[in-house]
């Protein structure tokens, strides 16, 4: 590559690890990401954010190409929020608006995640309607605040859902983001955020202007990751978010 050609990043902005529902540890995600061309991944484990940090840090230990944004997939009471580039995890099972007020607040950036799935809890085209009504960006505090819609998903109720959402964002304006929503490591780099440029203040600097692009690769297929598996990983699923509880209230 000359230095006159252009750098397309590519970020995995949607990763589970085994700290909540996902089935994988931090190491085995990020060489994962290296392998398929990741630069960039946020881990995004429900109502917390100890998957992420820990991930930061084997990251750091092991000198690795890939990135970490330390994120968290928030449980609204109208459906899934990822924040992004925040520290502490963000109250849940609050309004959709009240969630990315609070995610601005931390100075992050917030991700309608999967919108119009089915399964599991995910904003609709009204909901998201309602919610760019109801912000108040002035309580963003000293970030510029970035409100985003997750347009590549590959879970098939946000797939089959795509072309909807697509439109309604030619209205809504909102910066457009691809996350796997990897559970496994088989599948994270099935959808990514393009964007400008390489790292992560180019990626948000890519968000703010609204110049990301989310999308769709192949999703593996089931029998690639094994029954016994998967049917381990819905048991960690249902029993995530009253465990992010749990700690909190221990601590």
């Amino acid at each position: 590559m000359t230095d006159s050609e252009p750098t397309t990043g590519r970020a995995d902005l949607q990763v589970h690890t085994e700290e909540s529902d996902g089935m994988d540890d931090a190491l085995t995600i990020l060489n994962a990401a290296h392998r398929r061309g990741v630069d960039i991944i946020a881990v995004t484990d429900h109502d917390q954010t100890r998957g992420a940090h820990l991930a930061r840090e084997a990251a750091a230990r092991a000198n690795h190409p890939v990135e970490v944004i330390i994120g968290s997939e928030v449980t609204s009471r109208h459906g899934h929020i990822l924040a992004l580039w925040i520290e502490e995890p963000i109250p849940f099972f609050r309004s959709a608006a009240a969630t990315v007020e609070a995610i601005w607040k931390q100075g992050g950036v917030a991700i309608i995640s999967h919108p119009c799935a089915i399964m599991p809890i995910a904003l609709n085209i009204g909901d998201i309607d309602r919610l760019l009504r109801d912000l108040t960006p002035e309580r963003a505090g000293d970030q510029p605040p970035i409100l985003g819609v997750e347009t590549a998903n590959p879970i098939p109720s946000a797939r089959w859902r795509r072309r909807g959402v697509i439109e309604a964002n030619q209205r809504w304006g909102l910066a457009t983001t691809g996350g796997s929503d990897a559970h496994f490591h088989e599948q994270v780099g099935s959808a990514v955020t393009t964007f400008a440029g390489t790292g992560q203040d180019a990626l948000r600097a890519a968000l703010q202007a609204g110049t990301t692009s989310g999308e769709l690769g192949q999703y593996p297929r089931l029998s690639h990751i094994g029954a016994g598996r998967l049917l381990r990983q819905q048991w960690r699923g249902i029993s995530a978010t009253p465990k992010a509880l749990l700690g909190r209230l221990r601590r």
